[in-house]
């Protein structure tokens, strides 16, 4: 298991605003940043800090349980989506499930995450790769 400080979440974020700046260019101060609930609102807050951008916007969307084991279950919407994203922030990409839907949502949208356990597959951009098999604990989640 890797286990992640607030610390480390804040490191994570600072090296994810500039990845995406140095994959995309510069961000234009007026693009919505969308976070994903509930993982990614965190990081999305302090990535859209760092960028200089304030419309930060979420949805909320999840394709799987709580807990150490992963389980997967239906990919699940709620509230109401926003109509525009230019960013999408999320904490983690596990299996892709939850890329691919906000891929299709937001076509042009830059998509990037703290930790990505793809091997690089998902094409998103993030801070850390991981392997597939590495549970990751987030502070904000219950012991």
């Amino acid at each position: 298991m890797l286990k992640l400080s607030w610390d480390d979440i804040e490191a994570l974020s600072a090296e994810l605003a500039d990845a995406v700046v140095n994959a995309r260019g510069p961000v234009d101060p007026q693009a919505t940043l969308l976070g994903v609930s509930r993982g990614g609102l965190i990081p999305a807050t302090l990535v859209a800090h760092r960028l200089g951008v304030r419309k930060v916007e979420a949805l909320g969307l999840m394709s799987y349980e709580d807990g150490p084991d992963g389980t997967q279950g239906a990919l699940v919407e709620y509230g109401e989506a926003p109509r525009v994203a230019s960013i999408i922030i999320d904490d983690i990409i596990d299996t892709g499930r939850t890329l691919e839907a906000l891929r299709a949502r937001y076509p042009d949208a830059i998509i990037a995450a703290l930790v990505d356990k793809t091997d690089g597959r998902s094409g998103a951009i993030a801070a850390r790769r991981t392997p597939a098999g590495l549970w990751v604990a987030f502070p904000w989640e219950a012991d």
